[in-house]
Formats: C-alpha cells, structure tokens, sequence
C-alpha cells in the first residue's frame, strides 16, 4: 500500500460544491475524525490509501476553494455569482437600516472582503513532509501513535517535574522548597502579635531551604517603611548583611550572601541568630540590600549546604517542554485535542516550573484552579480561536511559530515584566521612570495593533457588531465599580480576555501570533493567581502605598519623660485628646517599635523598658501609632525617631530635645 503527499487540487474532484443565489458558497465533504482516524460516508475506497486532508470541514472547504479565484461579497452575496450581479450597485438592502447606518458612518465598506485564510503553509515542502510522516501508518492504527505520544508526553514531564521540584537533598537535612519572597516576619505586625510572640523562636533553630531560579528579578511592588521613610520599591528585600533582619526575602538574601546562583537556584542553610542591633547596606552579587540603624528582636544568617539534585532546572525544562507541543502535530491532532494540550501543559508549566511553591496544599489548590482554567479555554475555543488556527497537522511550522512560541514567551510574562511595578490602573504603576517608559512605548503597541486587527474586521463586515459589543462592555467595565464604590484592576489575564475576540475570523500569521500571546496571558494568569477579581477595594488598590484617609493619633513625647522613664505620648488627633471620644468606631491604640506591635490597650502612653536598657542613649528608635478597630490596626503614623537621652525627632523635620 503506497502513500502520496497532499494533494488539494485532486481533493477538490471529491468536493461538491453548490451554488446558490444569495447565501454563500456551501462546500461538501467526507469530514475526517482528530486522532487522524477517517470517516467513511459511502463505500469504502479500495486499491489505495487516502491522504487526511484536514481535521474539520472548514479546513477542508479552505483547501478545496484554495485554485479557486476569491468571491467578493457585497451585503452578504458574492460578486462572482452571475445571478447577483445586479447587486453590486445596491450593496445593501434599503430595509436593513442597520447596514446602511453603518456605511454612512463608513462602519462597513460597500465591498465586503471574505475573511483571510492562510492558502499554504510556511516551508511547503518540509511542512508537506512532515504532515505525511504519519502516511506510512495504516489509517486504522493511527490513534495507536497519537496515544503513545501523549503517554510519552505525560511521563517525561513527571520525571522532570520530579527530580527538579521534590529529589533534593542535603546532609543538613531535608530541604523545605521555598518561594523568592519566603520571609521568617510578616510584614503586617499583627500577624506575629505583641512582642512578636506568634513569630517565634527567635534564636537557636537552623534549617534547610531550597530556592529556585532567578529570585534576583522578584522585585517588592510597594514602598515599605524602614526605619524613617519608605524604600524597596522595584527591588528584592533584603535588610542587612552576613545577618539579616527575619523579614528578609531568604533566597535574595543568600544570593546577596553568595550561597545560591542567582540562575540557578540552589540550597542554603539558614540559622536564626536573634537580635542584631545594625544591619548595613551593602551591594553584592547583583543585589544590594537595605540598612536599618537599630534593633530588631530576629535575624538570621546563611551558611553553605552540603547538597544535590538542588540546582533548578527549570530553565532546561522550558526548551523541553516547547519541543514536546512542537512535535504533537505530526501525531495528527484534531484542532481541538492540540489546543486542549496547548492549555494543558502551559497551565501545568506555570504551576510546577514556573512558580517555585511545590507543597501539597498548593497542588491541591492548582486542580480547582485549573478546572476553572478548561471552563475558560473551552469558551474561548468555541468563540474565538477555532475560527482563527489552522490545521496543526497541515500547518505545523506556523503553528509552532505563530501560536507554541508568543503561547510560552507570554508564560514567563513575570520574567519579561520585571521592570513594571504593577498591571492594575493604579497610582503604583508609574512610581517609577522605568514603568513609565515601558507603559508610554508598549500602550502605543498595543493601541496600533488593536487599531490594525479592527481596520481588518471593518473590511470583512463586522466592525460594527465589534463597536458595538465593545462599547457596552467598557462602559459596564468602567460603570460598575463606580455605583459599587470599587476601583478597576486590570489584571494581564483580563487584558487577554478583551482583546482576543479581536483575532476571531482573521487567520493571519501576525494574528496568530498575536492571538498565541494573549491566550498565554490567559492561562498564566490563571494559573499564577486564580480568577481573581477585576475590581479592587481602596485599600486592596492603595496595596500600603499611600495613606487612606483615616484619623491616626499624634505623638506628643516629652523628652523629659522618655529620658527618665522611655516614656512615649501620644493623642487623639488634632484635638490633643489623651482618650478616644466616645461614639467612635475605635477600640484603643496600637504602637510599634521598630516594626514590632508593642503595646495594644486604651492607654495613650507607653513606657519604652527597650530605650530605657539601651547602653547607647543615642542609638535611633522608631515609634508608630494607630487606631484599632473590631480587633485591626488602621493606618499607623509617620515614624518619629526616639532616642534615650531625650532627644525626639518629627516627621517633618522638628527635633524636640532636653
């Protein structure tokens, strides 16, 4: 039994096509099943094998039409239908007032151009070769190849997931996997409790982690106080050098220490040492850390791990995993069976490559979240993108270039968006010049290929159905937080989301490319961070950034006091109120020191025993003050810097002094 390449002139002698005046050329053909497995509509062909032309009927009608010259269609009929001819000087009914409506506003051209569709493959010759590669198999054994392949496909990634994520060991003991931003201290003081009892212990404990690759380029996307002001923004926090402060990222931190490559990850001992009382600032290994002048009840420092199977591979895994939805089409996927792959193995790259958390409770999360995932891509396929691809067995170097490829480049979009603070349409998105950059160069992108994929849409038709369906969707997108009182989040998987309808119909290699990007996006947002909410509250939109409006106390330290006794004071407000009003929604007050809740109570003074032990009467403290409210801190205040000799120095600049 002998094979023969694709051949779509001969495929067209099995085509019937009708012609019927007004409605659009209708092409007939034997349909061909996913996995490669023939239809058989009639009698059996006998005396040879048959050649898959396509995995659906559209491919098929596409391939058949392809010698054929292009119909023109004008108001819905075809200006090579000779019967219609007479319609090309009324190219729209004068009962359609719709149609005419949006000629008049030059919405919809009066020559309506067919929807593109690509005629041949890049590469003919080898794209030819590699589509038939699956000839030499008997047609009703070609599902056999097609599951051993994605048997194959499974297992590979197991074994690799395996020893990259879990086989790690050390003669320190097992490692825990951590993330770039694993800290020993919560930021907000109320998790770790008065003292930082819940934060303990605070000296005397070692232990093993493993961090992944590149947590070099995890930056913090909010200015955080340190001592007296607000730093870190667009960097890794790092407090500190050779013994950091507990709330330093710990694999930055042994990258800075020179114990873990900064593109390879590694393992690194870890060993809390208690209190320091200086922690300077340093640069070291591409990474420079923070100082802070004063004292903290934890820290930490880092020593070298006798290990292996630590290294992070995930960078190795990438080309792997690349190479194995490359391959997939040869096997002869049906449309929907690559595509549900292509999801697939993107979502499950994110989980188990591309976000360094391997315990078992986020495993168990990721299911849910990649159910709601499929939820999504199924609309999608049904929507938008079946319409758009083309035949991956057919097209398998386009596919792999204009769909695998911007589908794993938009993946990493973490990586490829380091410099940006933030993809939500908030005030953090442009603290730096760097964001701003990059937003005024990519917008202006983004606004000329949208603008492009329209003036395409316009020429086939159906710019007004878009117009339409995207102006009441932005107005609902921008109407509903403002009656809910909510602001908009722009996250990167929503922005995905609003601009694939606009690659439906138009199967160009610009708009494949274009549409496997953004289905990246999709998925990696999934995938990252769940269906999360298009809409923020205040505080979730502020994200510590800035003050929300909210009454906070007033110090009003007597130096004489806080030499003598540590002694801090403090108000109500403007009013100099030593108590909270009755009526008011506030339980009492919260006070830090140097970041660490030391005091909650109705009280508006508290004796400082820490200032009051110090040997260095001179050495800097930092004290902030907040309402609490149903059992939460409100916004603290501006750090005011107490020493024990008396001296107290404002926010604004005043020193007070004995």
């Amino acid at each position: 039994m002998s094979s023969k390449p694709l051949n779509v002139a001969e495929s067209q002698t099995s085509s019937r096509i009708e012609d019927r005046p007004g409605e659009p050329l209708i092409t007939e053909v034997n349909g061909v099943e996913g996995n490669g497995t023939r239809k058989r509509h009639g009698e059996r062909e006998r005396g040879r094998e048959s050649v898959e032309i396509g995995d659906s009927q559209a491919d098929l009608v596409h391939e058949s039409l392809a010698a054929l010259p292009l119909p023109v269609s004008t108001g819905g009929h075809f200006a090579n239908d000779t019967s219609d001819q007479e319609l090309l000087a009324k190219p729209v009914s004068s009962r359609d007032w719709a149609r005419r409506l949006e000629i008049k506003a030059r919405i919809r051209p009066a020559t309506i151009q067919p929807f593109p569709k690509l005629s041949a493959p890049l590469f003919p010759k080898l794209s030819a070769k590699l589509t038939n590669l699956m000839s030499i198999v008997p047609s009703h054994w070609r599902w056999l190849p097609f599951w051993l392949y994605v048997m194959s496909w499974i297992i590979i990634a197991a074994i690799l997931i395996l020893f990259n994520n879990y086989k790690a060991t050390t003669i320190q003991g097992t490692p825990s996997y951590i993330d770039c931003t694993t800290q020993l201290w919560a930021w907000n003081a109320e998790i770790c409790g008065a003292d930082g009892v819940y934060c303990k212990p605070f000296a005397n404990q070692s232990f093993v982690v493993r961090c992944p690759s590149l947590c070099h380029l995890t930056y913090n996307q909010n200015k955080r106080w340190l001592g007296p002001s607000q730093v870190g923004f667009m960097r890794p926090w790092v407090v500190g050098t050779g013994v950091y402060r507990a709330e330093s990222w710990i694999c930055p931190s042994a990258i800075h220490a020179g114990l873990v490559s900064k593109n390879l990850g590694g393992c690194a001992v870890v060993e809390i040492v208690g209190e320091a009382t200086d922690y300077p600032s340093t640069t070291a290994n591409g990474v420079t850390s923070l100082a802070f002048d004063s004292r903290f009840p934890k820290s930490y420092r880092l020593k070298p791990a006798d290990s292996s199977h630590c290294t992070d591979f995930s960078w190795g895994i990438l080309p792997i995993a690349i190479i194995l939805v490359a391959l997939f089409p040869l096997v002869r996927p049906s449309k929907g069976a690559f595509y549900f792959a292509l999801v697939s193995a993107g979502f499950w790259h994110v989980i188990f490559i591309g976000i360094p958390i391997h315990d078992e409770s986020w495993t168990a999360a990721a299911w849910g979240t990649y159910f709601v995932t499929l939820g999504f891509a199924y609309f999608l396929y049904k929507v938008i993108i079946r319409d758009t691809i083309p035949s991956p067995p057919h097209f398998p170097i386009d596919t792999f270039l204009f769909s695998t490829l911007p589908f794993y480049l938009a993946l990493h979009m973490e990586i490829l968006t380091a410099p940006l603070a933030n993809f939500g349409l908030t005030s953090r998105a442009f603290r730096e010049p760097t964001t701003l950059i990059v937003f005024v160069i990519a917008v202006p992108a983004v606004v000329i290929l949208c603008l492009f994929q329209l003036w395409l849409l316009r020429r086939h038709g159906v710019l007004g159905s878009y117009l339409l369906g995207y102006g009441l969707a932005i107005i609902a997108y921008f109407l509903l937080p403002l009656v809910l009182f909510l602001h908009v989040h722009l996250h990167h998987y929503t922005l995905g989301l609003i601009l694939l309808p606009l690659t439906r119909f138009v199967q160009t290699r610009p708009t494949l490319l274009i549409q496997g990007f953004l289905l990246g996006l999709v998925v990696q947002g999934l995938a990252r961070w769940g269906p999360a909410s298009p809409f923020d509250t205040s505080f979730q939109n502020l994200n510590g950034d800035e003050a929300v409006w909210i009454p906070r106390p007033e110090f009003t330290i007597d130096p004489a006091g806080l030499a003598a006794n540590g002694t801090v004071n403090w108000s109500f407000g403007m009013d100099s109120l030593s108590t909270i009003p009755d009526g008011l929604p506030y339980d009492s007050f919260s006070l830090l020191l140097n970041d660490v809740e030391v005091y909650r109570g109705a009280e508006s003074k508290f004796n400082l025993k820490t200032i009051k032990a110090d040997s260095n009467p001179t050495r800097p403290y930092y004290v902030r003050v907040a309402f609490v409210q149903s059992g939460s801190a409100l916004e603290y205040s501006y750090p005011v810097i107490v020493r024990g000799n008396g001296t107290v120095t404002y926010q604004n600049g005043t020193v007070v002094s004995l």
